[in-house]
């Protein structure tokens, strides 16, 4: 049976049960890994609403001590915004002190495979921290925020009504698109009842194109003299409200990618922007879930198609931007590791290498709010534009090869209500944009290998005290401050833009009177600002570097911990001895 054929019963099997996803617990014998009560959650398949809820469910009851789910919100038609909190409680340091990485999937309707990646992502961190040193560390570190789908109400439709791969992409806001007083009344529709919205044509002699001599299921443009054979129509369907058009008014919406309060531009200048910013109930619960959720200092979001590691900016240019040449260095690296665990995808920024996006998710989080932040295109076949007008024969190979044909519906002979004889063929779901099934397990590894790898260049704050004297009748501690990962807790643009609080350095039982910085590159001891008691690092601390101060204390100290204070690096504690 091909994998396409496959999927069909995978799709239906909706009402999938908890009891189903977690396996019994049973003693793991010497030498072996330890049980997994999650056996029975796999990646076979594509979970709906329904299951994906059944399926987070069941990783909260399984791992009671280590995962929390929540909804941040509800959809326009009042599906829950799943998110899963995963954190260690056994960690060096209480949660609310740890960074934290907030991924995401499903912006788009269409675009499904994220949240199989992000469910993926839970069950691998829990799992593997049983028999994987580096990933229990790094979950006793990092504390995770993971909403699989952020735009639940287009996933149903996509996986459960006939669709093409590209719709519904938005999320749903009625439109009257040909603006004759009617919203939503005249979109695609499956004429032959396979489940799919194919491209329809006609015969016509006097039309454009004709068969592609390489490949019947193509066709090619006709050339000067040559007698037309064939007339493209668009997609499949009809026009139900009789005028004179087909699928001209189809399910209105707002691209949520298009909506968030960063270089937001409205209609037409970016189309999908939406009539103001965070309109969406989805958009909205996502952005006031992040704010209310400081410590966020990784963002991943998950999109298809085209294999790509997206880094922003989104609207300029790195020069119109002035993106740091510090911040740019620090995503290269995060990208070249990227395409190490994903062969074929490219690492590229959004605006250079792509499209101007105004308004899009991880332009806000990275650049006004200061988080490094990731956009993934998963999967994308041979560029995944791949048409029955002139289409990429390495595609049709693939699709003969690896899914026995089964990718791509050959012409057939249809009746259309006003048209009369049509023909319908194309490329079906889960093939170009969305990951056949047979492939979604490898998908699922490597996207979140790149992503944890993220999550563990985060800060990693540690203070210690390393002296502490009399000068001069006044009490002075020599501190420490390291970050032992990649990224900085201040991003040089987020310092540039006064988008972060500073680091604050305090003392429990004292109060700071003046700090220096002991020895600074190329200026040598350099004062640090001093507000209310607490030293402020208005820069941070670099990544996979340290800063040493001296803190002269009031005269009444009895200082007991040296406490550093960071939004993205979270809290850290020393003793004072």
């Amino acid at each position: 049976m091909s994998p396409l054929r496959r999927l069909v019963p995978a799709l239906l099997a909706t009402a999938l049960l908890a009891t189903a996803l977690v396996a019994p617990a049973a003693p793991a014998r010497a030498g072996e890994p330890a049980a997994r009560p999650l056996a029975g959650l796999t990646f076979d398949r594509y979970y709906d609403n329904a299951a994906l809820e059944q399926a987070l469910r069941a990783i909260a009851a399984a791992y009671p001590t280590f995962a929390r789910l929540e909804s941040m919100g509800t959809s326009r038609e009042g599906r829950p915004l799943w998110v899963l909190t995963l954190a260690d409680p056994a960690g060096d340091r209480p949660p609310a002190d740890r960074p934290a990485m907030y991924i995401d999937g499903n912006t788009h309707g269409n675009e499904v495979q994220g949240a199989e990646v992000t469910l993926f992502t839970a069950k691998y961190l829990l799992e593997r921290r049983e028999t994987d040193p580096w990933v229990a560390a790094l979950l006793a570190r990092v504390v995770f925020h993971l909403a699989p789908c952020v735009n639940p109400d287009c996933r149903e439709r996509f996986l459960h009504v006939p669709n093409d791969e590209h719709s519904p992409r938005r999320v749903l806001r009625p439109v009257d698109d040909d603006r004759d007083g009617a919203v939503d009344e005249d979109g695609p529709d499956d004429l032959d009842g396979d489940g799919e919205i194919l491209v329809m044509r006609v015969a016509d002699e006097n039309g454009d194109l004709v068969d592609d001599e390489r490949d019947p299921r193509l066709m090619r443009a006709r050339k000067p003299g040559e007698r037309g054979r064939w007339r493209v129509l668009g997609s499949e369907g009809t026009d139900e409200d009789g005028d004179g058009r087909v699928n001209e008014d189809g399910p209105g919406g707002v691209d949520p990618n298009r909506n968030f309060p960063c270089e937001w531009r409205p209609e037409p200048e970016q189309g999908g922007a939406g009539p103001y910013p965070l309109s969406e109930p989805e958009t909205r619960a996502t952005a006031q879930f992040v704010l209310a959720h400081p410590r966020i200092a990784a963002v991943q979001s998950y999109h298809n198609a085209g294999r790509m590691i997206l880094r922003p900016p989104a609207a300029r240019t790195d020069r119109e931007a002035g993106f740091p040449a510090e911040d740019r260095a620090l995503y290269d690296e995060l990208g070249k590791r990227g395409e190490l665990l994903l062969p074929g995808y490219r690492y590229m920024q959004i605006r250079e290498d792509l499209y101007r996006v105004h308004g899009g998710f991880v332009e806000w989080t990275a650049h006004a709010l200061g988080v490094p932040s990731f956009t993934n295109e998963l999967w994308g076949l041979f560029g995944w534009g791949t048409s029955v007008v002139g289409g990429d024969l390495e595609a049709l190979r693939w699709n003969d090869v690896a899914l026995h044909g089964a990718g791509f519906v050959r012409w057939k002979q249809a009746r259309h209500p006003t048209l009369g004889a049509v023909e319908l063929g194309g490329w079906r779901r889960f093939t170009i944009r969305s990951t056949p099934v047979d492939f979604l397990p490898d998908l699922c590894v490597r996207n979140a290998l790149f992503t944890l790898e993220h999550a563990a260049s985060v800060p990693d704050l540690a203070v210690r005290v390393v002296a502490r004297a009399r000068d001069g009748g006044v009490e002075r501690l020599r501190v420490v401050v390291e970050n032992r990962a990649m990224l900085p807790t201040v991003t040089v643009w987020a310092a540039r833009h006064g988008l972060l609080p500073a680091d604050g350095v305090a003392v429990t039982g004292a109060r700071v009177l003046a700090a220096r910085e002991v020895e600074v590159p190329g200026a040598g001891p350099v004062a640090v600002p001093v507000v209310e008691g607490v030293a402020r690092l208005e820069e941070g601390v670099r990544g996979m570097a340290s800063r040493t101060l001296d803190l002269w204390l009031a005269p009444d100290a009895r200082p007991t911990e040296v406490v550093v204070t960071s939004r993205l690096g979270g809290v850290v504690r020393a003793a004072v001895k």
